[in-house]
């Protein structure tokens, strides 16, 4: 007697391969978008997006301090070459040498204090501001990759409960998760741990070199 084959048996929602990962990547998606919502991750997210305004506002704020420096500097080396230009015309009886100090003193002031605060911001608080970064996008990460475990686990749950009626059923059922909605979510939860952890050394690193920097430009830190 020959022996008789069996067929596979394989259960299709889509005609083709091509809607099917379309429609898998769709709810993938969706499930991502509804973990970004939910409360840790979107905490997390929240406080990731102040920092990069912070740092925003920081970056633009340097900027137009830098060119106001330039300015200023150049209002000094004007004020100054008109009261060497007074002193020159009239060293023993010069006019207007006091109201042309006091033009040149107002000069310095404004680019001593634009560019000390100039400073302040490339030294110190842009430097802070792009560690607290990487540190709220390695916590958005973490709390992503944390939802969407769950998520994951969850669909597991509940996929292993109809398996358990098919394979009261039939004895036993084979279950592949790589191409399945919760396959991916695993697998994106396992790419927001990653991420989160090379910001989070990245980060330790920024922070370990911006202290020594720290200590190397004022000892008495």
């Amino acid at each position: 007697m020959a022996e008789m084959e069996y067929p596979q048996i394989e259960v299709k929602t889509h005609e083709s391969d091509a809607e099917a990962q379309a429609e898998l990547q769709r709810k993938v998606r969706e499930l991502i978008e509804a973990a970004e919502k939910s409360e840790a991750p979107a905490a997390a997210i929240a406080a990731r997006e102040e920092c990069r305004r912070r740092v925003e506002h920081l970056r633009e704020s340097h900027g137009r301090l830098t060119l106001r420096a330039r300015e200023a500097q150049g209002k000094v080396r004007e004020a100054a070459a008109r009261l060497d230009e007074i002193w020159i015309a009239a060293p023993e009886k010069p006019k207007g040498v006091g109201e042309a100090t006091r033009s040149l003193e107002e000069a310095e002031r404004e680019f001593r204090s634009v560019s000390r605060a100039a400073l302040r911001i490339a030294e110190r608080q842009l430097p802070e501001a792009e560690i607290g970064l990487l540190f709220c996008e390695a916590e958005a990460n973490f709390a992503l990759c944390e939802e969407l475990r769950k998520t994951g686990q969850e669909r597991f749950r509940r996929t292993a409960e109809l398996m358990s009626e098919a394979a009261l059923h039939e004895g036993g059922i084979v279950f592949d998760p790589v191409n399945t909605v919760s396959g991916r979510l695993f697998a994106q939860a396992d790419e927001y741990d990653r991420r989160g952890n090379e910001h989070l050394r990245w980060a330790d690193e920024r922070k370990v070199a911006f202290e020594r920097l720290a200590r190397e430009l004022d000892p008495t830190i």
